[in-house]
């Protein structure tokens, strides 16, 4: 049975499943993940089609703002050029396919239809990143990308000496060495529990609101909408950002690192 259009409870916490592809479960946010997936490079694609030295499509147009605006914070974040052409195609398709998922929950119909799946009604459709699995995916991508660029750039034993870099002789180098890894585990749960928390309790909020305000709920819902749209597209940006400030501390070349105190001034003491 198929019904729309309709508030609904807050999503569970963990997706649904749909069919299973042989022993993997195929769930509702792993079908709108590739939905958005579809989206993203139609779009993309449809502009680079168009794209010219002087564009005459306004969506090509738009793109290419759009991505120089992005390529823009990417040289400011990375200080330079090449290093930002390098990694600009991952960090800007992060960007953008979790802006496109975060926003996609609160399209009409989205956790609204729903299909019966062994007698039970599930959602079809779940937005990508309100899926823990999904954003701890993401998060995994983003820091096996971080660990390989650094052992490529710095060398393995650069990236050992990363983490212990005191006197091997002296227990506490072996001490802050093991706290450093686990750093590296805690920006692993950070990413993906910051991006899953903040757009699964904001969908929750807009049921919740909707619920309580019965007839009226589009009208209570609609300022927390415009606030939703706000917080997706912070979100993305921060992922985005915090993926490429991993890697602009991971491949930094033997940089000396200066732990002064920075006066009021700006000079360091």
């Amino acid at each position: 049975m198929l019904s729309m259009f309709a508030f609904s409870d807050a999503q569970p916490l963990a997706p649904q499943r749909l069919f299973n592809l042989g022993p993997i479960p195929f769930t509702n946010s792993m079908l709108f993940g590739l939905v958005a997936a579809v989206i993203v490079i139609g779009l993309f694609g449809l502009a680079a089609k168009a794209s010219q030295l002087w564009p005459k499509s306004r969506l090509a147009f738009n793109v290419e703002t759009f991505i120089d605006l992005v390529f823009g914070l990417m040289l400011e974040s990375f200080g330079n050029r090449q290093k930002a052409l390098k990694h600009f195609p991952l960090l800007f398709t992060l960007f953008v396919f979790i802006l496109i998922n975060n926003l996609s929950g609160l399209l009409p119909g989205v956790d609204t239809i729903t299909v019966t799946v062994a007698g039970v009604s599930v959602s079809l459709f779940r937005s990508w990143t309100t899926d823990l699995n999904a954003t701890l995916a993401m998060a995994i991508i983003s820091l096996s990308t971080v660990h390989f660029y650094a052992i490529k750039d710095i060398g393995a034993k650069g990236y050992v000496h990363h983490f212990f870099s005191g006197n091997l002789k002296n227990p506490m180098t072996y001490f802050i060495g093991v706290n450093e890894l686990f750093g590296e585990l805690l920006r692993l749960v950070t990413l993906s529990l910051r991006l899953f928390g903040v757009i699964y309790g904001g969908e929750a909020l807009l049921s919740a609101i909707a619920v309580l305000a019965g007839n009226f709920g589009w009208a209570a819902t609609l300022p927390i909408m415009f606030l939703e749209i706000f917080v997706s597209l912070v979100q993305a940006y921060l992922f985005m950002m915090l993926t490429a400030s991993y890697i602009v501390m991971s491949t930094s070349h033997g940089e000396s690192e200066t732990h002064g105190v920075v006066t009021p001034s700006g000079a360091q003491a």
